[in-house]
């Protein structure tokens, strides 16, 4: 039972409504009975200079209604009413246009001269009338409206809250392959090193047939040192600020062109691009390359940057896969996703059996500054 009055109190208030809406509507109600009057007069002048004068009576009594609650409006402002705050304000606003029509019909009447299409009655009852009407009216105009500000409000918690782990994500990314990028440079590399010293020290004490396969061991080692692992460094994080995002680009699409071919389309102006916009193109293409590896599979990859527009940046990865359906989820979605929601970017995806698959990326531009 208790819940059910919670439900019932919690329909019809407190609202936050639109004097202007309800002084309209009650206008509109009004007419109504003052339609049941014209029956009185005959067709022609004369009904038409009742109606509008009834019409003028009710948008003048209406007034001090709208006034009231824009009133209170304005005095509460953005603070919250309490139930029995809005209770009262309603019950006034009631009790103040009963008290206008019965003015209405004692001196408003007989100064337009024509017939009373007030009919105010027993003032209990025109009191519990309106005030009922005005309660139930609110409430059915305005309960959806406050329903779907909760919803709108939930909502936009929500996206606020997926856009916090986006960066989250997007950070905790970085940071992964920071620290891989330092454990290959600085340890995996200096523990090759030592092993390479190590071997070459042992090359003097066996003999010459033994140092030359031990010389082959040696010469592996350095390149593994000094070629690969600095290569999957690079990968892991592009030196944008030295190579640029064409170089950076260019080592990338290196690690798969024993496998596929590449069209690259980078202009020299996108190094001028902000640090963070650079760092998100990367990635998106780096995820963009991935997928259509993964899901194509394709044999040729054109990656294109572009200006849109003098403020929007267009990103494209476009494979000649097979195409077909669009995958919606997987790590590489939510990556480039989460770099869309930090940059504010959108993207568009098209995809048609036998047509391949694009990737296309707009990012507002944003100039490096120096």
């Amino acid at each position: 039972m208790r819940e059910q009055l919670l439900k019932i109190k919690n329909f019809l208030g407190p609202h936050d409504y639109r004097p202007g809406f309800i002084y309209l509507t009650i206008l509109v109600f009004s007419l109504s009975n003052l339609r049941t009057y014209t029956f009185d007069y005959e067709y022609g002048p004369e009904r038409i200079r009742f109606f509008f004068t009834g019409l003028l009576a009710y948008a003048f009594m209406g007034l001090p209604l709208y006034l009231v609650l824009k009133a209170s409006q304005v005095i509460w402002g953005k603070r919250r009413k309490s139930f029995r705050i809005y209770i009262l304000e309603m019950a006034l606003a009631s009790l103040i246009t009963v008290f206008v029509q019965i003015a209405g019909q004692r001196y408003l009447i007989p100064l337009l001269k024509t017939g009373d299409f007030l009919n105010a009655g027993i003032f209990v009852g025109e009191f519990i009338t309106r005030f009922v009407f005005a309660i139930f009216f609110v409430a059915i105009t305005h309960n959806r409206l406050r329903t779907l500000g909760e919803n709108l409000a939930t909502a936009s918690a929500l996206n606020s809250e997926l856009n916090e782990r986006y960066a989250t994500l997007v950070e905790s990314d970085e940071e992964i392959r920071s620290h891989a990028s330092q454990l290959l440079h600085d340890r995996i590399q200096g523990k090759l090193m030592l092993a390479g010293a190590k071997l070459t020290r042992v090359t003097e004490v066996i003999s010459d047939e033994g140092k030359l396969g031990l010389f082959a061991v040696i010469k592996e080692i350095e390149q593994i040192r000094s070629i690969d692992v600095r290569e999957v460094s690079q990968l892991l994080t592009p030196n944008l600020a030295g190579e640029g995002l064409v170089g950076s680009c260019e080592n990338l699409i290196n690690e798969f062109s024993s496998e596929l071919t590449f069209t690259l389309e980078i202009p020299q102006e996108a190094d001028s691009f902000d640090e963070e916009i650079k760092l998100g193109i990367y990635r998106i293409i780096e995820q963009g390359v991935i997928n259509s590896i993964k899901h194509g599979p394709a044999s040729h990859i054109t990656i294109r940057v572009a200006e849109s527009n003098a403020k929007e940046i267009c990103v494209e990865v476009v494979d000649n896969g097979r195409g077909g359906s669009v995958n919606s989820s997987g790590k590489g979605t939510v990556i480039i996703d989460a770099w869309l929601s930090i940059l504010g970017g959108r993207k568009e995806i098209e995809s048609r059996p036998g047509n391949g698959f694009t990737l296309r990326v707009f990012l507002a531009k944003k100039l490096r500054v120096n």
